[in-house]
């Protein structure tokens, strides 16, 4: 991680999952619209069962493509990436986003005007400009009871009822906050050298906020990047297999309270989520007595029985 070998000053790194068409959206948003030479675009693909491989052969050649034979999971994969990268500054990029023609640009000139940012984020949103959740603070047993029982949607915002996300408008937002959309993240080299790559005991979910603490424990500011945009097809590649989505954000979430929290909070933790996951099985239960065929009410009763079956520590399992 400390070569300085042929540095350069921005490096993209995108992990892909059978999602080419919205893939070959995405490099073209950055080929099509960022003029800077000093830069590289790097694609771990984790096994794709679509042509990805070979479509980026053959329209982008000059994407750095790593092959995984299997799927490594977002950790892994990333930091396969970023060993490799030559950048001063390492954006993790989702592909199925599209950056705006300013954002490359902006990212550069945040970055370099605020040295104490060891993470900046992207604002993103949907393709049609409607907000989506990119900055966050680390779970607490207050905000994990807002959303296990998603309060948020039935009562006027308050520090209970949304304290886990800082949504629009954009003056909202604090320049100093706890994490940011793993995505439409921002690394600076420095903080990456002192804080460690990302941990892959987080298969998905999890590794960008585990990083992300690491760093704020390390005396590293995080911080949106204001006029840094990207939109994003949330979840294309995640909902292609909802059941493994669903247990990965609790089991990851869980992982993470274990590693970092009093061990006095960890039952407390784990009884929340099985609240919230019992009353989330209750709803979608409905939902199939209701129409039993639909395949995504099959696969969020699977996911969240999974959930409710798992050993209240969470031992890493791979599903």
């Amino acid at each position: 991680m400390n070569n300085t070998v042929n540095r350069i000053k921005l490096s993209i790194i995108i992990v892909n999952w059978n999602v080419q068409e919205l893939l070959k959206e995405c490099l073209n948003s950055i080929f099509l619209n960022f003029s800077e030479e000093n830069y590289e675009v790097i694609v771990i693909d984790n096994a794709s069962e679509d042509d990805s491989v070979e479509r980026i052969k053959e329209k982008f050649p000059q994407v750095k493509l790593i092959v995984n034979k299997e799927n490594y999971g977002f950790a892994k994969a990333c930091n396969q990436g970023l060993k490799i990268a030559r950048g001063e500054y390492l954006f993790l990029l989702n592909p199925d986003a599209r950056v705006d023609p300013l954002t490359l640009n902006r990212i550069i000139e945040f970055m370099q005007e605020n040295p104490e940012v060891g993470v900046g984020g992207c604002y993103v949103c949907n393709p049609d400009g409607g907000p989506q959740e990119s900055f966050y603070r680390f779970p607490s047993l207050l905000n994990t009871f807002g959303r296990m029982f998603s309060l948020f949607r039935i009562l006027p915002l308050n520090r209970l009822t949304q304290p886990f996300f800082w949504n629009y408008p954009l003056e909202n937002v604090p320049q100093n906050i706890d994490r940011v959309l793993g995505g439409a993240m921002v690394i600076r080299r420095e903080a990456l050298e002192q804080a460690g790559y990302m941990d892959e005991s987080y298969f998905l979910y999890g590794e960008d906020m585990d990083l992300c603490y690491r760093l704020k424990k390390s005396g590293w500011k995080i911080s949106p990047i204001l006029g840094a945009k990207v939109s994003h097809y949330q979840g294309q590649s995640s909902k292609q297999d909802l059941e493994k989505v669903i247990f990965f954000r609790f089991q990851n979430e869980f992982i993470f309270i274990k590693k970092f929290y009093p061990i006095s909070q960890i039952a407390l933790f784990r009884l929340l989520q099985i609240m919230g996951a019992s009353l989330r099985l209750g709803f979608w239960a409905l939902l199939f007595l209701l129409n039993p065929e639909n395949p995504e009410t099959k696969q969020n009763l699977k996911g969240y029985l999974k959930v409710l079956l798992a050993p209240w520590n969470y031992k890493e399992v791979r599903v």
